[in-house]
């Protein structure tokens, strides 16, 4: 594993023109077909050059890390039913730090099923393998994490304007390494809920979600790991109807979650989002989000996680073949309730900013290139760290 700082600009401009050069060598043969095709074929290769890749103050570690993916998409229907299935191989290698190699074979597959106009649902299964950052996995060792969800979902609507909604949902989520800051589980969820659509277009929503979950591990009586959990989510969410100049969607909902053996750690908070997005004129798109979500993070100074949030986003559409985006992110993260009194307490100040361009010289000709900056200002020095990432991403698509 090789081991260095970053140090200087001309570092990252070689890296650059470097990347832009891979990039073109990989791009003639770009070729593309109408989204509403039955039949989708696509190929990608991503390099990123990640300065600080294990997300550490000092003694950082930098590495170029290469995805390969190659993925179908199904997309049919037959008469009131329509099936849509996506599944994709992907393969991760890391230049210099080869144990964090993996490849996975990600999927989502829907059945948007229809007895009548007015009874209807979804029936779907996914699959995601990811790797656990090492923002909050701090071994330096691979840990990937994997997440099935299985859910049921029907909705009656009789006159189109209220409908009633109930379902099952089914998770699995496992780490391949011990994670119990945020630890694998098992959960089975009832759904349920009502819609109104309202005549302009907008609807207004009601969901409650009870969940029962099982982690797979055993009762900790000295770090008060528990092995269950029941969960009781309720939000109410309203989509404002889409105007050719802005769009918005909101949330507000209470969470609440209770520990089977050791109610110390049990909890509810208000979570909730709001995200706009404005035209400003014919070529510059606005948004903006501003978040609160909470999520466990249990050890000896927390069991969960709140973070407040916002977003601001700029598109420029240069030219048809030109666009632009601009990103930026404030977000304050703090850990609350917990176990152990003489633990510190911990909160996080995090800040990114993104910016990429795309450009389509002609049809099947096409480069993307991103970057990142990032950093996180944790009330424990040991949770500092600063990070930039360079990426370069080329698709093949073809849709028949």
């Amino acid at each position: 594993m090789s081991s260095h700082k970053q140090s200087s600009k001309n570092k990252i401009n070689s890296v650059l023109q470097y990347w832009v050069a891979f990039s073109f060598s990989f791009a003639a043969g770009t070729a593309y077909a109408d989204e509403l095709d039955t039949l989708q074929f696509n190929t990608s290769v991503s390099r990123a050059y990640d300065d600080n890749l294990f997300r550490v103050k000092n003694n950082q570690t930098s590495d170029q890390i290469t995805t390969y993916t190659a993925g179908v998409k199904l997309d049919k229907t037959y008469s009131l039913q329509r099936i849509i299935a996506d599944i994709s191989y992907v393969d991760y290698k890391y230049q210099n730090s080869s144990f964090l190699d993996f490849d996975a074979i990600n999927y989502d597959a829907k059945w948007l099923w229809s007895l009548t106009p007015a009874l209807t649902g979804t029936l779907s299964t996914s699959k995601n393998k990811t790797l656990n950052g090492f923002s909050d996995f701090r071994l330096l060792t691979q840990n990937i994490r994997t997440t099935d969800v299985n859910q049921f979902r029907t909705e009656y609507s009789p006159y189109k304007v209220w409908s009633l909604i109930a379902g099952v949902t089914e998770s699995d989520v496992q780490n391949s390494q011990t994670f119990n800051a945020i630890a694998q589980y098992k959960a089975t969820a009832l759904d349920y809920g009502a819609k109104y659509n309202f005549a302009s277009g907008s609807n207004l929503t009601f969901l409650a979600h009870n969940r029962d979950g099982k982690f797979d591990r055993p009762l900790n009586q000295n770090a008060l790991f528990d092995n269950g959990f029941t969960e009781n989510e309720f939000e109410v969410d309203f989509i404002l109807k889409p105007t050719g100049k802005s769009n918005l969607t909101s949330k507000i909902g209470h969470l609440s979650r209770e520990y089977d053996n050791f109610t110390v750690r049990n909890y509810d908070v208000w979570i909730g989002y709001v995200r706009y997005d404005l035209l400003l004129t014919g070529k510059i798109k606005a948004s903006i989000d501003l978040t609160r979500s909470a999520s466990p993070f249990e050890t000896e100074y927390s069991t969960y996680s709140l973070i407040d949030s916002a977003t601001l986003g700029l598109n420029y559409l240069f030219s048809e073949k030109i666009s632009i985006s601009l990103t930026g992110r404030l977000a304050e993260r703090d850990f609350k309730k917990r176990v152990l009194a003489t633990a510190p307490s911990r909160s996080d100040e995090e800040k990114s900013i993104s910016a990429s361009i795309s450009w389509r010289p002609i049809k099947n000709l096409g480069l993307t290139l991103s970057s990142i900056r990032s950093s996180r200002d944790a009330s424990s020095f040991y949770n500092n760290f600063d990070y930039e990432d360079l990426t370069t991403s080329v698709m093949l698509d073809l849709k028949i």
